[in-house]
Order: structure tokens, then C-alpha cells, then sequence
């Protein structure tokens, strides 16, 4: 069976003396002929991992719509004016993406970390994990958790009455048992509610769904979507981690439940994957100039 080649990943990366402040990066897909709904920007102004939302719910020959979320979110950040605030580049944002419309059921958008370098500051919407110096801050989602979490249960419970983990694999009976969360989730979107999350998906993000991070002192800071179980201090122990990760636990069941999908045949990796990291201490002309002006 011949497979289509897929576009490659979304990079909006220009490499020049301006974006020296950041030291490793890198994008994958799952496997080599699945579409990577992730995307990775580095400019002088602003570095981010954004992470297209997959739905499960997508039936075969519907366009998975996670590609175009990510793909418009890292053009739109690119764009942005350099000293530009969290509220209205989140708002620029969600604008540019309202005309995109998902074929498919279940939750559709696009989660992202964004450092701006005028403002020193990390600007999260989604699940995107971090690392800011030593602190750690995991990308959690309360109706993730719930839904994983679930899944999980229900393929362990399978896996306890002699089933084939192969088979379980396969047909992933916990991700089916979860659909009906999964066909009502776009609800909880951008709701100051009780399992409500933040997500670039065209409608309004509320504040509370808009994280701030100031980086202070701190001389690394790492961003990595959910495809990596956290953000790891470098992409060589990120790799490591996973890798060993689904080697003691490839249908995502137990240290990897939060994947929310087992590691599939012929895949590399249950999810997409984006690593980033920087150095926010490196001189940026742009915050000096202002400073001193």
C-alpha cells in the first residue's frame, strides 16, 4: 500500500543572531505517515509550542482539523506586534481562527505556551507543559483527566480479564466507552465553569483560562506539548523518557495514561511531540532599547 507523503511540520523558524536565546527544538509526528498537528515558533520577538487538538471522534476520510488550529495560531504569533500584551494577543489569535470550522465531532482548537521577550513572560492557554529554571508546571487539563483517566480503567479492566494487550491496543475499548464525554466536551471550551478549559479554537478566552508566568531570574525555560509526559530539563532526557515510558507502558494505561491513546502499530510515539528551550537571560535589543528609552 503506497502512503501519501504528508506536509511536514509547521516550523515558523527564523535562525538568525536575534534568536540565539533558543537552544533546542524540535517537532515530530506519531509516526512518518501520519499529519503532525503540532507547530513550533522561534522569532526575535516571540518562541512557542502550540499543539493542534486531534479529536478521536474523527471518522475515516474527515480532515483532521488540528493542523490548520496550529498552523493559523503560529502564523498569528510570528505576526504579532513585539511589545503586544498576553489579553490582546490571545484575542488577535482567537479572531484570525474563526473562520475555520471542524467536519469532524469532538473537541477541536489549539492549546499553546508563547514567551514574549519584550515582557519576559510565558503566556499559556491549554496544556502545553513547562519548565521555568527548576519549577515545573505540568499541562493539565481537568477534562483530560477525567477522560484518561476513565479510559484507562476501562483497558486495564479488559487487561485483568486475560485480553490481549495487542488487541487492546488495537481497538482501544476505553477510548470507545469514553465518547460520550468526548461527542460533549466543545461545551466545557472556554467556560469559567467546573471542567471548563482554555482553547484556541475562535471563541473568547476568559481570563481565567489565560495563564501568566512571569520568568524572573531564570536562566532556562522549556516548553513541551503533550506528547512528551512533562518538560524534561533537555531534549535528549525528554526522548529518554518517553521512550522508556512506552516501553514499560505502551497502551498508555499507567505512567503514560495522560496520552489518552495507546502507542499504535507502526507508530513511533501515542501523540505528536514538541520540545523547546531557551534561554530568557540572553540580551533582546527590542526590551533594551525600550528600557533605556
Amino acid at each position: 500500500m503506497l502512503v501519501a507523503p504528508q506536509p511536514p511540520p509547521c516550523a515558523v523558524v527564523e535562525l538568525s543572531d536575534e534568536t540565539a536565546y533558543v537552544q533546542e527544538w524540535f517537532i515530530a509526528p506519531k509516526s512518518a505517515g501520519s499529519e503532525c498537528e503540532d507547530a513550533v515558533v522561534v522569532t526575535e520577538h516571540f518562541a512557542a509550542v502550540v499543539d493542534g487538538m486531534s479529536s478521536p471522534l474523527r471518522d475515516r476520510g474527515q480532515a483532521p482539523s488540528g493542523r490548520r488550529y496550529a498552523e493559523t495560531v503560529a502564523r498569528e504569533i510570528a505576526r504579532l506586534e513585539p511589545t503586544v500584551s498576553a489579553r490582546v494577543a490571545v484575542d488577535s489569535i482567537s479572531r484570525a481562527l474563526r473562520h475555520i470550522r471542524s467536519d469532524h465531532a469532538g473537541p477541536s482548537g489549539a492549546v499553546a505556551a508563547v514567551y514574549s521577550r519584550a515582557h519576559r513572560e510565558i503566556w499559556r492557554i491549554g496544556d502545553v507543559h513547562l519548565r521555568i529554571g527548576d519549577r515545573v508546571v505540568l499541562g493539565e487539563k481537568r477534562v483530560d483527566e477525567a477522560m484518561t483517566l476513565f479510559r484507562a480503567a476501562v483497558v486495564a479492566a479488559h487487561v485483568a480479564a486475560g485480553e490481549s494487550l495487542d488487541v487492546l491496543r488495537d481497538q482501544d475499548p476505553g477510548l470507545a466507552a469514553s465518547r460520550p464525554l468526548l461527542e460533549l466536551q466543545h461545551n466545557l471550551a472556554n467556560r469559567d465553569a467546573v471542567f471548563g478549559y482554555g482553547v484556541l479554537d475562535g471563541s473568547a478566552v476568559p481570563d481565567c483560562h489565560l495563564e501568566v508566568f512571569p520568568v524572573a531570574d531564570a536562566t532556562t525555560v522549556v516548553f513541551a506539548s503533550d506528547g512528551y509526559p512533562g518538560p524534561a530539563a533537555t531534549f535528549e532526557c525528554a526522548e529518554r523518557e518517553l521512550f522508556a515510558a512506552i516501553e514499560r507502558d505502551p497502551a498508555c494505561i499507567g505512567e503514560l495514561a495522560a496520552m489518552g491513546k495507546p502507542l499504535k502499530q507502526g507508530a513511533d510515539t501515542p501523540d505528536d511531540r514538541t520540545y523547546l528551550r531557551f534561554d530568557p537571560t540572553i540580551s533582546y535589543a527590542g526590551f533594551d532599547t525600550e528600557r533605556e528609552s
